[in-house]
């Protein structure tokens, strides 16, 4: 047998372990990007949800805050409607004597 019978077959399995080390070389990178797009995305997630819970706190916070100041709006309005009452009263007896 002649070397030149054996050139094609050489040639072709040389290209063949190319492009199969081409090919898993890019799976591999192909693979590497997706995890660290997936961790990204955990990390964005996790980032999210803290600052929901943070925002959800603040919100709890702020609500007790406006429930409180209504109570003493209320009490305030109680106030100044036993004092005009009052002054009312007073009036009344000034304009009477």
């Amino acid at each position: 047998m002649n070397i030149d019978e054996y050139i094609p077959v050489i040639i072709a399995l040389v290209g063949s372990a190319g492009l199969w080390g081409f090919l898993s070389t890019k799976a591999k990178f192909t693979h590497e990007k997706a995890m660290k797009d997936n961790e990204t995305r955990v990390q964005f997630s996790d980032t999210l949800r803290i600052q929901v819970d943070a925002l959800s706190k603040e919100n709890k916070d702020l609500h007790t805050k406006v429930e409180h100041l209504l109570q003493e709006m209320a009490h305030v309005r109680a106030e100044l409607a036993e004092s005009r009452a009052t002054i009312k009263h007073l009036e009344e007896m000034l304009r009477n004597k």
